[in-house]
């Protein structure tokens, strides 16, 4: 019989990766997913100390994670409700977190992609997520939510209509949304007004989320003309304040990095793209939502703060 410790690390090597990406998309915070992984191997550990000996380590922690997710996300959503202005998940930016290496998933990535799940309850995120994205089958998924496979089908569909009533037809992997993406961050930069009008949609939103941090926005920002004006308004402070942008990618997202003077990161702005217009505008300016990218955040002692809003 394998020793406990090796079985544990053996897993840990194998399936915190999978686990992490799970619940990540689930709660949309980098930080409770960790606590949530990290807290599904402690059970793992006492089950293995008390005796037990799951068939497979995979489907058992699968569970653990899932089932600590869904309940974590029904006190976020009390939590959320009393959160300071519009709420974004955290960035998975493309190189900074372990998430946004895998290509075939980075769709489900996106920023857009996870503000679409805050429309489902819990178990509908889960069901949508482990059979949709990570190709559970519906008697796997089953046995993790504790519900039949025909609710579970029933629920799968559910949240699939939801997700897709919403969800605009991406076409960010296409060099054609490159380009556009390269329009739109250079109109920004050189203060062209009717060019950024131009590259957004009449209802295009610009959503800034600075948490209670005093550096985001109040509320979402509708339509094309309000929006350039938000973003020409922000630009023109990166400017003043010798800041500079530089191009990643957010899940499949085009999205900057907004560096200041020193090259410190202030925020992460991602576009949503639907055939040749940008639909929204996703700002993150929360530092508390930062800092899992593990660089080096702007600082505001002593020196010119950082708003995502006009002055």
């Amino acid at each position: 019989m394998q020793p406990i410790d090796e079985r544990l690390a053996d897993a840990y090597s194998a399936h915190r990766r999978t686990l992490l990406a799970v619940a990540y998309r689930m709660l949309g915070s980098f930080t409770d997913a960790e606590d949530v992984v990290q807290d599904a191997f402690l059970r793992f550990r006492r089950a293995l100390e008390s005796g037990e000996r799951p068939e497979s380590d995979r489907a058992y922690l699968m569970t653990i994670t899932s089932r600590l997710a869904i309940d974590e996300l029904r006190s976020a959503r009390v939590r959320r409700e009393e959160y300071v202005g519009p709420w974004l998940p955290e960035p998975a930016v493309e190189g900074l977190t372990e998430l946004a290496d895998d290509i075939a998933l980075a769709d489900s990535l996106s920023t857009a992609f996870l503000v679409l799940l805050e429309r489902l309850g819990p178990e509908q995120r889960a069901v949508l997520l482990l059979h949709d994205v990570f190709a559970l089958t519906f008697p796997e998924v089953a046995r993790i939510v504790g519900k039949s496979e025909e609710a579970c089908r029933q629920i799968g569909a559910r949240a699939r209509r939801h997700v897709s009533e919403g969800r605009p037809r991406f076409t960010a992997q296409t060099r054609e949304a490159e380009a556009l993406a390269d329009r739109f961050w250079a109109a920004a930069r050189e203060g062209d007004l009717e060019g950024l009008v131009g590259l957004l949609a009449e209802q295009a939103e610009f959503v800034g989320d600075g948490g209670d941090s005093g550096r985001g926005l109040t509320r979402p920002v509708s339509g094309a003309e309000a929006v350039a004006h938000v973003v020409l308004a922000i630009f023109r402070l990166i400017r003043e304040l010798g800041g500079t942008t530089e191009s990643v990618r957010v899940g499949s997202q085009p999205a900057v990095l907004v560096l200041d003077d020193r090259g410190d990161l202030a925020a992460v702005w991602s576009l949503v793209i639907e055939t040749d217009r940008i639909v929204a505008v996703h700002g993150m300016v929360n530092p508390e939502k930062l800092g899992h990218l593990g660089v080096p955040l702007t600082s505001l002692d002593g020196r010119a703060t950082w708003h995502s809003r006009p002055r």
